[in-house]
């Protein structure tokens, strides 16, 4: 019972800390810099810039990426990941939720590169999906990996396994999909096509 119990705990807060964590370090950061920059323009300008926060976080994250792409940048990002992949609690949430973001920002990854319609998770049910991989079989069987987010946080998931064939590529991009993912659905509008080559060939 107590395994249940845990494993449940951890599912939970598999769920609802990537979110919880977001959005508090947001508001955090947005409250500190909306703070310190509006009070310095208004000090030096005497002009009150309602909202300037907003604009200087999305500058600092900018740069923090500019910075994490580079050589000493990369060094240290490595570093840090280290420290928190040592880390029991954080670690189980940290390390998928960036597999995940890297899978879906690095340009060389096969990850992620189509969106596609399986049954799951059950017969007559679709959900949508990302491949995931593409090069592999299972007891020379012709499979592929998708990856089936779960909505509203696509952080969270499963990853399936099924035959090539049982798989409908539909004609959107990635972040069209997740977009559909993240608004329940109400980002879906018109006549969603399939992709005219449906069969996956391996690349």
């Amino acid at each position: 019972m107590w395994k249940k119990i845990k494993k449940w705990f951890l599912s939970g807060i598999a769920v609802v800390l990537p979110v919880a964590v977001t959005i508090f370090v947001l508001i955090w950061l947005f409250n500190l810099l909306d703070g310190v920059f509006r009070a310095l323009i208004k000090r030096i300008f005497d002009i009150d810039i309602l909202g300037l926060g907003l604009l200087v976080l999305i500058l600092l994250i900018f740069l923090i990426g500019m910075f994490a792409s580079n050589f000493v940048g990369k060094k240290i990002t490595i570093w840090f990941e280290k420290i928190i992949g040592r880390i029991p609690l954080i670690k189980t949430v940290y390390t998928p939720v960036r597999k995940i973001i890297s899978g879906l920002s690095s340009e060389k990854t096969e990850s992620f590169q189509k969106v596609v319609l399986v049954e799951f998770p059950q017969k007559g049910c679709k959900s949508i999906g990302f491949i995931t991989n593409s090069s592999f079989s299972v007891d020379e069987k012709d499979n592929i990996s998708v990856f089936i987010p779960t909505t509203p946080n696509p952080t969270n998931g499963f990853l399936i396994i099924v035959d090539r064939n049982d798989v409908e590529v539909l004609d959107m991009t990635v972040n069209e999909g997740l977009n559909a993912v993240v608004s329940l659905g109400s980002a879906l509008e018109g006549d969603i096509k399939f992709e005219k080559d449906n069969k996956n060939d391996k690349n």
